[in-house]
C-alpha cells in the first residue's frame, strides 16, 4: 500500500499546496542541492582513507578533507534554508484552511451548530490544521527529502558492488514494508484519539462556561465525573495511537540494524577477497547508516503523518458538508425607503423532524418603517420569530418575506446586510474597540463615523475617558459594565445601517435606571426603521405601533397598541393592567 494519503484528505492537501506551486519548488530545488553533498560526503571520506593507506601527498589529502567540510557545512546551511522554507509554506497553507475551515463553520445551519460544540469546533479549525502544519513543517519536507536521498544512495551502492546494492534494496523493501503496514492500522486509531479529545475538550469549555450556574447548584462533583470520564477515553485512545503508531519505529530500527550489520559482513568479506578498498568498505557502511537514517526519520515522523491524515480527513469532511439552508440569488433594493416591510405568510416550524410545532399558522404584517412589540410567556416562539426573519432557519410551511422577497431567495450577505439583531447576550472580543465595533475590519468605517455613533447612543463620555480611545483595548464582556455593552451592541447595529432591528428582550437583565439609559439609544437606532421588539418589560412597548401576543406559537392577539390597550378585554390590556404590581409579560399571558 503506497505511503500517501487518498481521497478526499490527499485533494484536500493538494489543494492547499496548488496556490503554492513555486514556493515549493523552490524548496525542493535547494533541498536536492543539500542531499546532493549529503551524498558525496561518504565518497569523499573513502577517498581520503584510500588516499591516505596509498600514501598520496597531504596536499591532496587536505584538498579532499577540505572538501568534506565544505560540503558538510554548505549543506548543513542549505538544510537551515529548507527548514525555513517548509516552515513559511506550513504557516501559509494552515492559515488559508483555517479561513476555509471557519467560513464553512459560519455558513452552516444553527441546527448543524447545536450538533457540534465550541470544543469539537476548535478542535476542527485549530487542532486538525495544527497537525497539517506540523505535517508540512517536519514531514513533507523531511520524508520526501529521504526518499529521494534513499533512491540516490541505492544507486551509489551498486556501483560500488552490486550484492551490496541488492543487500540495501532488500532492508529498504523490508523496512518500508513495516512501516506501510503499521501506519495502515494507526490511522484510525489516530482518528479515535482526536475525537475523544475534541469531546474532552468540547465538555470541560461548556461547564467552564457554566462554571457559576454549576457552582450554584452543587453539580460540581457531575461536572468532574463527567472530566474524569472523558479523561479516561482520550487516555486509553492516545494510548493505543501510541502504541500502534510508536511500535513501527523499533521495528524499523531492528529491520534496518540487522541491514546495516549484514552490509558490514559483505563488505569485510569482499575486502578479503581483494574485490573492494577499505575506503569503499567504509563507504559502503556508510551509505547503509545513512539509508538507515532516512527510514527512521520516516518512523519517528509517521505519528504526524498519521495525525495529519486524520486531521485533513476530518477537515475535508467539514468542508464537504453542504449547508442544509442554501443561499438565494437575489438582493434588496433599498433605492426607495430606509426601511423595508416583513411579512410573515402561515409561518409553521419545528426545530427538527421529531420536534412538536415551535412555530404554528402565524400571519403578520410590519409595514415598512413600523414597529412591532412581541410578548409571551418563555417559550412561546418569540425568538423563534426573528430567528426566522433572520433565516438561522427556514420556516416548515409558509413563507417569511422581507421587503417583499422570500428569505429564502435572497442572499445571505444581503440578507444579515440589511437586517439587523441585537439580544440580551452581547459579545465583545478581547480586541480594540474599534476591532470591537468594526468586527475586525468587516465594516469599512472611517474614525470619525466610529466617533459620532459612539455619542449617538450615549457613549461619547464613556469613549473619552478610554485611555487610548478607538485602540483601547477591551478584555471581553469582562471590561465594560452590562448597560456599556448593550450600547456597544446598538452601536454596531448602527454601524450596519440595517433596514429591520430585531431587538430579541436587549434590555431584559438591566436595571431599571440602566434600561432607562438605553432607551434613548433604542429610539434613536429605530427611527426611520422597521423593527420586531421582543420583550418581557411593557415599558420597552410605550413607542411601538402594532403589538402581537404569542402563545404556545401561535399569534393570539394582534393590533395596534393604542387600539389593543384601549380594549379593555384584550390580553395586552390585562398586561397593562397587572404591569404595576410588578410581574413580567411572560408571567401573565
Amino acid at each position: 500500500m503506497p505511503l500517501r494519503p487518498r481521497g478526499p484528505e490527499a485533494r484536500l492537501l493538494l489543494a492547499m499546496l496548488r496556490p503554492e506551486r513555486r514556493w515549493t519548488a523552490a524548496v525542493l530545488s535547494i533541498l536536492i542541492v543539500a542531499l546532493t553533498l549529503r551524498l558525496s560526503m561518504p565518497a569523499l571520506l573513502g577517498r581520503f582513507i584510500d588516499e591516505a593507506i596509498a600514501g598520496e601527498p597531504v596536499d591532496a589529502l587536505v584538498r579532499v578533507a577540505l572538501a568534506y567540510v565544505a560540503a558538510a557545512l554548505v549543506a548543513e546551511a542549505l538544510q537551515l534554508a529548507v527548514m525555513w522554507g517548509s516552515v513559511q509554506l506550513s504557516w501559509r497553507v494552515g492559515n488559508r484552511l483555517r479561513e476555509r475551515l471557519a467560513r464553512k463553520a459560519i455558513r452552516l445551519e444553527m441546527a448543524w451548530h447545536g450538533r457540534h460544540s465550541p470544543g469539537q469546533l476548535i478542535e476542527r479549525i485549530d487542532g486538525d490544521v495544527e497537525a497539517l502544519v506540523v505535517f508540512f513543517t517536519n514531514v513533507v519536507v523531511h520524508v520526501l527529502g529521504n526518499l529521494v536521498l534513499m533512491v540516490a544512495m541505492l544507486g551509489v551502492a551498486f556501483l560500488i558492488d552490486p550484492w551490496a546494492g541488492l543487500l540495501l534494496v532488500v532492508a529498504a523493501i523490508a523496512g518500508g514494508t513495516v512501516l506501510v503496514k503499521l501506519r495502515t492500522a494507526a490511522v484510525p486509531a489516530r482518528e479515535a484519539e482526536r475525537e475523544a479529545n475534541a469531546i474532552l475538550y468540547g465538555d470541560l469549555e461548556e461547564r467552564l462556561g457554566g462554571l457559576e450556574d454549576l457552582r450554584a447548584n452543587g453539580a460540581g462533583a457531575y461536572a468532574v465525573h463527567r472530566l474524569h470520564g472523558n479523561s479516561s477515553r482520550s487516555w486509553h485512545a492516545a494510548r493505543k495511537a501510541s502504541f500502534l503508531g510508536d511500535g513501527s519505529y523499533s521495528v524499523a530500527a531492528a529491520t534496518f540494524a540487522t541491514g546495516s550489520v549484514a552490509t558490514l559482513a559483505l563488505g569485510f568479506f569482499l575486502h578479503r577477497r581483494g574485490a573492494m578498498t577499505v575506503g569503499q568498505v567504509l563507504a559502503l557502511f556508510r551509505y547503509s547508516e545513512m539509508l538507515r537514517q532516512p527510514l527512521e526519520a520516516i518512523a519517528e515522523q509517521l505519528k504526524e503523518f498519521q495525525k495529519a491524515i486524520a486531521g485533513a480527513r476530518r477537515a475535508s469532511g467539514l468542508l464537504d458538508t453542504e449547508p442544509a439552508i442554501p443561499d438565494g440569488t437575489l438582493d434588496l433594493d433599498r433605492s426607495e425607503s430606509a426601511a423595508l416591510p416583513v411579512r410573515f405568510e402561515g409561518v409553521s416550524f419545528a426545530y427538527h423532524q421529531d420536534a412538536p410545532l415551535a412555530v404554528r399558522g402565524v400571519d403578520l404584517e410590519i409595514p415598512s418603517g413600523t414597529h412591532l412589540g412581541i410578548v409571551g410567556r418563555t417559550g412561546s416562539g418569540k425568538t423563534t420569530l426573528g430567528r426566522l426573519v433572520l433565516r438561522l432557519w427556514d420556516a416548515t410551511e409558509g413563507r417569511v418575506t422581507v421587503g417583499g422577497v422570500d428569505v429564502r431567495d435572497l442572499k445571505q450577505q444581503a440578507l444579515r446586510r440589511n437586517v439587523a439583531v441585537v439580544t440580551q447576550d452581547v459579545e465583545l472580543f478581547r480586541a480594540s474597540l474599534r476591532d470591537n465595533l468594526t468586527l475586525f475590519g468587516a465594516c469599512d468605517i472611517d474614525d470619525a463615523h466610529l466617533v459620532d455613533v459612539l455619542e449617538r447612543v450615549g457613549l461619547g463620555d464613556w469613549l473619552a475617558a478610554q485611555p487610548g480611545g478607538l485602540d483601547a483595548e477591551l478584555e471581553g464582556g469582562t471590561s465594560v459594565s452590562a448597560g456599556e455593552a448593550q450600547l456597544l451592541a446598538f452601536a454596531r447595529a448602527f454601524l450596519a445601517d440595517p433596514a429591520v432591528v430585531i431587538l430579541d428582550e436587549a434590555s431584559s437583565r438591566l436595571d431599571p435606571a440602566t434600561e432607562a439609559h438605553i432607551t434613548s439609544a433604542m429610539h434613536a437606532l429605530l427611527a426611520g426603521r422597521t423593527a420586531i421588539i421582543v420583550a418581557h418589560r411593557l415599558a420597552t412597548l410605550d413607542e411601538v405601533d402594532f403589538i402581537a401576543v404569542v402563545d404556545g406559537g401561535e399569534v393570539v392577539e394582534h393590533g395596534p397598541r393604542d387600539v389593543l390597550a384601549a380594549d379593555a378585554d384584550s390580553r395586552f390590556a390585562r398586561l397593562l393592567r397587572v404591569s404595576g404590581q410588578g410581574l413580567l409579560a411572560d408571567e401573565v399571558v
